[in-house]
């Protein structure tokens, strides 16, 4: 059957037909296992987000006899309020550590979670990798391309089992729109369009109140720059990096992230070719050095099959979002709902009707995922390894990069460097 003579009982068909393949069941799923069985994992930074997917491990980890045994933190307040709290859900009181270093040296942990600010990923994961650990890592995987390129390389020659925290990826549906993107439903992709307006004051900024309450005393201030400029303590850096442009990008690390490798994910393409950024400062004029306003366009694809990828986002106005991502055969509409039309499309072998893309059966947590793949050892079954997130990496790194130089950016894949277009 070619995609000119699809209609809609064969459309349908295709879509029960890639949902029954999309089964991810745990293969392995252990719940009655011995201690020296168990996956003993170390938390590293259980901050906000830290903390959250530390009672995913601890919930799924019931399932794939996990366990967490211990947490790390620069900060005394997290240490001990995550100390706390492994003890109250798990029943178990977990060791406790200062430095990364002394966790990779622990050798009764086999693996690591990684939920510390943007700057310390990549280079945390390196670390974790060659310490022989396997890793589960919060987006961006990376915000300096040397960083990610060295990260990648480790992983690769590591042989650990790694998963990125991009969630989308173990949504069921996405994975469901995935696979019917890669039977070429939608035709060549000519344009994606991902729009996330929010109407968020002073995102990610802190209160004075809660600025005052962080003495120098509290934090490793050198282990937090981990190999950033040294500068003196700053409060404001330590509680709201985000808005602070050695440390992170901002929207652009923390959402586009996300988006940009749903755009990976649906269309096949790795990385973009080229980048470029406009936004500013328009409404929130705190301490803040990133954006509140952006809007970034990226060339991706090569030779006559290429396709432009818009992202904006706007904080200070929530008025509308909008995902889409427009084929030559109709359109597939994603994030707020999910389905697959001939909107846009007045040819013959547009697609018929509206189908709503159903659940991709047996789709497995993120978490689960990882902890699955980890008591397996398969390193190749993770929804998002570390080759997803560098190709994130190298969209959000290039579109920060075109923001602060003015200039379109270039990615070259043979030498993984950028460069202006």
């Amino acid at each position: 059957m070619t995609t000119l003579d699809m209609s809609r009982r064969t459309f349908v068909g295709m879509t029960a037909a890639t949902a029954a393949g999309l089964h991810t069941s745990p293969s392995n799923a252990r719940t009655n296992l011995s201690a020296n069985d168990m996956i003993r994992i170390g938390v590293i930074g259980p901050g906000g987000r830290g903390t959250q997917i530390m009672l995913e491990c601890i919930e799924h980890g019931r399932t794939y006899g996990a366990q967490v045994t211990a947490v790390c933190d620069i900060w005394n307040r997290h240490r001990d309020t995550a100390r706390q709290k492994v003890k109250e859900v798990s029943g178990l009181t977990p060791s406790v550590y200062r430095n990364i270093e002394d966790v990779l040296e622990d050798k009764n942990i086999d693996a690591v979670i990684i939920g510390t600010p943007d700057h310390q990923h990549a280079k945390m994961l390196k670390m974790a990798v060659d310490a022989n650990k396997d890793v589960y890592c919060e987006k961006p995987m990376a915000n300096v391309l040397t960083e990610a390129n060295a990260a990648l390389d480790a992983v690769k020659k590591s042989g650990r089992v790694v998963q990125i925290g991009t969630q989308r990826r173990s949504d069921p549906k996405y994975r469901q729109a995935q696979k019917l993107m890669q039977s070429g439903v939608l035709g060549e992709v000519v344009k994606v369009d991902i729009i996330m307006n929010r109407y968020s004051p002073y995102r990610w900024a802190r209160s004075q109140q809660d600025l005052a309450s962080l003495k120098k005393d509290d934090v490793d201030w050198a282990a937090f720059l981990m190999g950033k400029p040294d500068r003196p303590f700053d409060p404001r850096i330590y509680r709201s990096f985000r808005l602070f442009r050695d440390f992170s990008s901002g929207i652009i690390d923390q959402w586009m992230s996300h988006a940009i490798d749903v755009v990976h994910m649906l269309t096949g393409e790795p990385y973009p070719e080229s980048a470029v950024t406009h936004g500013g400062i328009y409404q929130f004029h705190d301490y803040r050095e990133n954006p509140d306003t952006i809007q970034v366009a990226l060339d991706y694809g090569q030779g006559t099959k290429k396709f432009l990828a818009q992202y904006s986002v706007c904080l200070s106005n929530g008025a509308g979002s909008a995902w889409r991502v427009m084929g030559t055969r109709g359109t597939l509409y994603i994030e707020q709902d999910f389905r697959l039309t001939g909107d846009g499309i007045k040819s013959k072998d547009r697609i018929p009707d509206t189908i709503e893309i159903p659940d991709a059966p047996g789709t497995l947590h993120h978490m689960a995922n990882w902890l699955d793949c980890v008591r397996r050892q398969d390193v190749n079954g993770t929804y998002c390894p570390a080759e997803a997130g560098y190709g994130h990496s190298v969209a959000c790194i290039l579109s920060a990069e075109t923001y602060w130089s003015g200039r379109r950016m270039s990615f070259d894949r043979k030498s993984r460097t950028m460069h202006p277009a």
